[in-house]
């Protein structure tokens, strides 16, 4: 069935195949990437003082905010912002904001992987780390599209969300042309998604089964660890997280790139008949 002007079910038959044929495979990767990305933030989490600090304070906040005590409120909130001010505080945010720009520098990489793999080509590890020499413009790109979205959610949350669907291909025009600008990237990716931000949409509803299982399995775990320490809670449910997107990672992002290159004008323009178009078979 066709939904739209791109046939998503090829969409994701063709991710499954290229899962099964890729080389490395697909699951290594993926494994590699959340290796060097939200294990390496656990790692951090669980070695830093600060971080154990921060966690405690915000425990307390948490459980005053399901309260009806305002002064509980208060208190907790004002000993956050009085620790955010310490050097544990100064320390906590800046390895926050580190690990923040890292993380998405290394999300470039693994949609440039993605890319490869759906462009027929055999991308090894080593994608992962290829856009750090590009890294200024991919954390320029990062903050102007927090500020577009959030000062569109100012408005209400529907705007926001379209927004946020408005600049959804931002890194893709980046990352197959790296000398444009980063305004450009936004100019190209609105005028792309212009008429096509439902066709998004649905096509990451269709991915939510599949990751409300895992965060289902991800709560299930949590629960049974709940009365362990934090480290062992930690670590249970970032495992398990790690084992449910060795699939889901790879065969997201698949997805995503082939739909990308789809409707980029350059790759394939508009048929004048205006039907459905299949995506192309790599």
């Amino acid at each position: 069935m066709n939904y739209g002007f791109v046939n998503r079910a090829a969409l994701k038959a063709n991710s499954k195949d290229m899962m099964r044929r890729a080389i490395p495979a697909a699951w290594l990767i993926a494994l590699v990437y959340q290796l060097v990305t939200d294990w390496v933030s656990t790692v951090i989490s669980l070695v830093s003082p600060w971080m154990a600090e921060f966690s405690e304070l915000y425990a307390q906040f948490y459980t005053a905010s399901y309260g009806e005590d305002v002064n509980a409120i208060y208190q907790a909130s004002a000993a956050i912002l009085s620790w955010l001010r310490s050097t544990s505080g100064y320390l906590f945010l800046f390895v926050t904001i580190i690990l923040a720009l890292y993380t998405t520098v290394m999300s470039y990489g693994y949609t440039s992987y993605a890319l490869g793999v759906v462009r027929g080509e055999q991308p090894g590890y080593g994608e992962l780390f290829s856009r750090f020499y590009m890294a200024g413009k991919i954390i320029l790109a990062a903050i102007l599209e927090i500020c577009y979205v959030f000062l569109w959610s100012l408005l209400l949350i529907i705007p926001g969300i379209i927004a946020a669907y408005r600049y959804r291909l931002v890194p893709y025009f980046l990352l197959d042309d790296p000398d444009i600008s980063v305004m450009e990237a936004f100019r190209r990716s609105k005028a792309t998604m212009r008429g096509r931000k439902w066709e998004l949409f649905t096509l990451d509803l269709s991915f939510i089964l599949w990751v409300m299982g895992a965060s289902l399995l991800v709560d299930l775990v949590g629960f049974v660890f709940i009365n362990s320490s934090d480290a062992v809670y930690t670590v249970a449910t970032t495992a398990v997280s790690t084992l449910c997107y060795l699939f889901l990672l790879p065969y997201q992002e698949l997805t995503y790139a082939q739909w990308y290159l789809a409707v980029r004008p350059a790759e394939q323009p508009a048929q004048p008949d205006g039907g459905d178009r299949q995506p192309p078979q790599w």
